[in-house]
């Protein structure tokens, strides 16, 4: 099997980069980096995202070049290629887009897992974030916070470094709860980013790659 293919400069994020990055993570959501930190920080995070790109690119050319010259897994793996576990690669939310935009239906137990966990009577939810004095009220926050935040005290818990879990849908929901903290962190006289404890199992690295660029 020969192949020939241009190999453009990449950037390389290293276990030094990445180390660094860390560190500087969890010093930027405690609001403990100086104006060089600061800047060190943002400089790493736009590189972490360049070479994702070109990785996630790279790989969309390799699969191209498998599919249209119909290369088989035989002669993949006879040339030295290793598959690596497919959860090392991505989150179940990325797994289950790339199935759907490949055509694949996800198996139903995949589906229940990215949906919110609720017993009793079914009932369809119009939002992720919800009113503790009357769980039945979803919505979304778009434009502005929705009112029940403020009369029910969710705006001065955070201000205060207190979990918000208890307005969330479903708190283990990742893409929902890192949002919703974001939204909250605008919402702050002085953008206040979520403590460890208001983040809960979400990593520093999770949030800060998830905000909008």
């Amino acid at each position: 099997m020969e192949q020939t293919a241009s190999h453009p400069t990449s950037t390389v994020f290293s276990k030094e980069d990445e180390q660094r990055y860390q560190q500087l993570a969890t010093r930027y959501i405690d609001g403990k980096t100086d104006a060089a930190q600061e800047t060190e920080f943002q400089q790493l995070r736009q590189k972490k995202m360049a070479a994702r790109a070109e990785r996630e690119q790279c790989i969309a050319q390799l699969i191209n070049v498998i599919t249209e010259q119909e290369i088989s897994f035989a002669e993949l793996t006879q040339a030295g290629f290793r598959v690596p576990a497919i959860t090392d690669l991505y989150s179940d939310n990325e797994i289950l887009k790339a199935a759907k935009a490949l055509g694949f239906t996800p198996l139903v137990k995949a589906l229940e897992a990215s949906q919110p966990k609720m017993s009793g009577k079914k009932r369809e939810t119009n939002g992720y974030i919800k009113s503790i004095r009357n769980p039945d009220k979803t919505v979304d926050w778009r434009a502005g916070a929705p009112k029940f935040l403020k009369e029910e005290g969710c705006l001065d818990a955070y201000s205060q470094g207190k979990p918000i879990d208890q307005w969330l849908v479903d708190p283990k929901n990742e893409q929902s709860k890192i949002k919703f903290l974001h939204k909250l962190a605008t919402k702050q006289k002085h953008k206040q980013e979520p403590n460890k404890e208001q983040l809960g199992d979400i990593t520093a690295e999770a949030y800060m790659t998830a905000l909008p660029r």
